[in-house]
């Protein structure tokens, strides 16, 4: 085992005779102030240099600071305390797991350090030094013979120095000088170095007491000024003179009535005389100064150690939330770069890949705070911001990874809403098995200002015509002298007419009962999803529009104090606000997989995969959608940034952003019928290509449903048929389908007509 240096300190002869000079050694000359018990002050008028009053080596940091003036040591001592209460640990990176059974750890925690210290007060010392020793902190590892460590010593730090290499090696070894002047070498692998890096000499670290010395030295020396005199001066708290002349006799009766010291202060003294009158002498300019002095003081250095005095025990004076927020600034702003100091000089011991930390989960006041970010991410599951799993994620457990857990809930009616499209089936949504899936419930309405409702969004200018033909096959002309096209013809008459007509195929039923129940069921799980996704958007805008961060530089910041910065005249950024890009994105994610899902229970489980490979029906379906709601978030971005240029404030702002909610609401509940009827016949249309195959004709009639409220055109237009895609007529317009999305308004909102098809497949 190598030798150490502090178990062998009693053996000098086993270390290099080299020797310094005793004056190098010497503590700073001290001198006895009489009267004033044994207390110790540096003769600074005479013996030391202005560069020697700048200087705080840990000797005279530890004498004259840490040791005298209150707030250096409570500074010291409440971060040291601090660090020793908490636990040191060792960390898996990789899986998170505490390492157990760790030599380290034990010795730095309720382990012993060395014969004369556990690890916590080993711990506390070492704090101690670095907050006081311009050089840092030196501890010196002793090894057993498997290189783990079973000691812990902290050599002195006046006494001890890194000692730079040659030829470019910055340190060959650290030195340290034994009381009787003796050198001792000690290798730097069994040192480590804790320390504040010094920011131009690598060779040494930085303490508050550098920068905050001189308030350190005004403090005492000002009690000792204020002590002294209370202690010398001999004048009364006040003077009753009375008119006339006095003999000498009387003139020393008076002297000696003058007592001197603390125990005479206050008492009053009466001077012979005719007229009486009276001189208060209690309170003077030096008085006052003293106070302002020793306050100003105390603020500097307690700000150098970055400790409010929440932290040191004295909370008066201070409101609940003042003295909370001192004890959080106090755990987020000085202890974890305290806290790195040590975790880096113990890093090599750690273990390669190992990360040693703190742990600090039992610190009432960061406690408060991860609970205050778990109520708020509970809200967020509750108004379907987060799911399940990325609560649990912030909450620091492991997530279910579950399509339950993954899916975020909306509304009283926890209507799931699927994160992946292969969640779609294990919610209920989709069936794999072709099964009809229940319908989603209208998620209930958030409460909100009342409003008008909103106007339908406008459709957008990228849009194919209405003659485009889909993706998948060319469009045949429609020929009645074509003899496919005539057969296709008399098949569908015959459907119509009640004949018995031979048909190859029929797609669906000849009765639409069936194919109507499909598509309504489509349509009520868009609407519920549409209704959720546009009450989820519309409350996260009007959140974003109180949000501190949103208002800052606009005149809606409240300050906090007098001349608050973050007020300013800037508008509200709308557009950020709004944001249409996250809107889209959300649309896109949420609408998705219900689109597939709807796609795949419409076709069938024999036709579901020639749906999903050709692709175009969702998203058709979703580009109409998402569009729309891109356009809504531009107008509640306008109503936003008119609102504010007219004067209106937060609360009158927030309010307009919800009352648009009733309009949207609506406008979910139109576009969820017609987004139904539109991907029905996509849908529908692609299942008939893929049963015709090669060379064969699919043909449909138009059917026109009256139930409800039927346009004329949409009844003229009943019975029509065509081979498809040869587009129909109805009223001016020319549709591919009922509710086809590359058609204007007024022919697709509300439509619920249907299509009946034949197919003639190829030979």
């Amino acid at each position: 085992m190598a030798r150490t240096f502090l178990p062998g300190l009693l053996n000098r002869a086993a270390a290099p005779a080299l020797h310094t000079t005793q004056s190098s050694l010497e503590m700073e000359l001290k001198q006895l102030v009489p009267n004033y018990g044994a207390v110790a002050v540096s003769d600074w008028s005479s013996n030391l240099s202005a560069a020697a009053r700048r200087a705080w080596p840990v000797e005279r940091a530890v004498a004259e600071a840490f040791e005298r003036v209150v707030w250096v040591f409570k500074a010291c001592d409440s971060i040291a305390e601090h660090q020793a209460n908490l636990d040191y640990i060792h960390r898996d990176p990789k899986t998170g797991e505490i390492i157990e059974d760790d030599p380290l750890v034990e010795l730095l925690n309720d382990g012993q350090a060395n014969e004369l210290e556990t690890g916590r007060q080993f711990r506390y010392r070492l704090s101690a030094q670095i907050l006081l020793s311009p050089r840092g902190a030196f501890v010196e590892m002793t090894f057993d013979r498997r290189g783990r460590p079973i000691r812990l010593d902290l050599l002195p730090p006046g006494r001890t120095r890194p000692v730079p290499g040659k030829n470019g090696v910055l340190l060959s070894h650290f030195e340290t000088i034994t009381p009787d002047g003796t050198r001792v070498p000690v290798p730097a692998e069994r040192v480590r170095w804790f320390r504040k890096p010094h920011p131009t000499d690598p060779y040494m670290g930085i303490t508050p007491l550098q920068a905050a010395g001189l308030s350190v030295d005004q403090d005492f020396l000002a009690k000792i000024y204020n002590n002294s005199f209370m202690l010398n001066d001999g004048r009364p708290g006040g003077i009753l003179s009375v008119e006339g002349r006095t003999n000498e006799t009387d003139a020393r009766k008076l002297e000696e009535r003058f007592g001197r010291g603390p125990a005479e202060a206050g008492k009053l003294t009466v001077i012979g005389g005719g007229k009486l009158s009276y001189v208060d002498l209690a309170a003077t300019p030096r008085d006052m100064a003293y106070g302002e002095m020793a306050a100003r003081a105390k603020e500097e250095v307690l700000a150098a150690y970055g400790v409010g005095e929440t932290v040191l025990g004295n909370s008066s004076g201070r409101t609940w939330d003042n003295a909370e927020q001192e004890l959080f600034t106090f755990w987020t702003i000085t202890m974890p770069p305290h806290l790195r100091i040590l975790t880096t000089g113990f890093s090599r011991d750690a273990g390669r890949g190992i990360r040693p930390e703190f742990d600090t989960s039992t610190v009432e006041v960061l406690r408060r705070t991860a609970e205050a970010r778990r109520r708020e991410a509970r809200e967020e599951v509750k108004e379907g911001l987060i799911s399940p799993d990325e609560y649990r994620q912030i909450a620091e457990y492991e997530p279910y990874d579950l399509p339950h857990t993954r899916a975020i809930y909306i509304g009283m009616s926890r209507t799931p809403i699927p994160t992946r499209p292969e969640d779609a089936a294990a919610l209920g949504l989709a069936s794999p098995a072709g099964e009809q899936p229940p319908a989603a419930p209208d998620a209930p309405a958030a409460p909100g200002e009342p409003g008008e409702p909103g106007e339908e969004p406008a459709a957008e200018e990228t849009a194919p015509g209405p003659d485009a033909t889909p993706p998948g096959r060319e469009a045949a002309p429609l020929d009645a002298g074509d003899p496919a096209t005539q057969q296709a013809f008399a098949m569908m008459q015959g459907i119509l007419d009640g004949s018995d007509v031979e048909t190859k195929t029929l797609l669906g039923q000849t009765t639409t009962a069936a194919a109507d129940d499909v598509r309504d069921q489509t349509e009520a799980n868009l609407q519920g999803a549409l209704q959720a996704l546009v009450r989820r958007l519309v409350q996260r805008t009007a959140a974003r529009v109180a949000s501190p961060k949103a208002r800052k530089g606009t005149r809606h910041f409240t300050p906090e104090y007098k001349a608050d910065t973050r007020v300013g005249t800037a508008p509200l950024d709308a557009e950020k606000i709004a944001d249409t890009s996250t809107w889209e994105e959300e649309a896109a994610a949420v609408l998705t997989p219900v689109l597939a899902a709807a796609a795949a229970t419409v076709a069938g489980p024999g036709a579901a995969a020639a749906v999903e490979a050709a692709g175009w029906p969702v998203g058709e379906a979703r580009d109409w959608l998402v569009a729309r709601i891109v356009g809504a978030a531009r107008r509640l971005g306008d109503l936003i940034r008119t609102q504010d240029a007219a004067g209106a404030d937060i609360d009158r702002l927030v309010a307009e952003v919800r009352a648009q909610l009733p309009g949207l609401e609506e406008w979910a509940v139109r576009a969820g019928v017609q987004a139904a009827t539109g991907l029905t016949h996509a849908v529908e249309f692609v299942v008939a290509q893929d049963a015709a195959g090669p060379g064969g004709i699919v043909s449909a009639t138009w059917r026109t449903r009256r139930d409800g409220d039927v346009r004329p055109s949409h009844l003229a237009a009943d019975g029509q048929i065509r081979r498809m895609p040869t587009p129909f007529d109805v009223g001016e317009t020319r549709l591919r389908w009922p509710g086809d999305f590359t058609a204007p308004t007024e022919e697709t909102a509300n439509c619920r007509c249907r299509l009946s098809w034949v197919v003639s497949p190829g030979r």
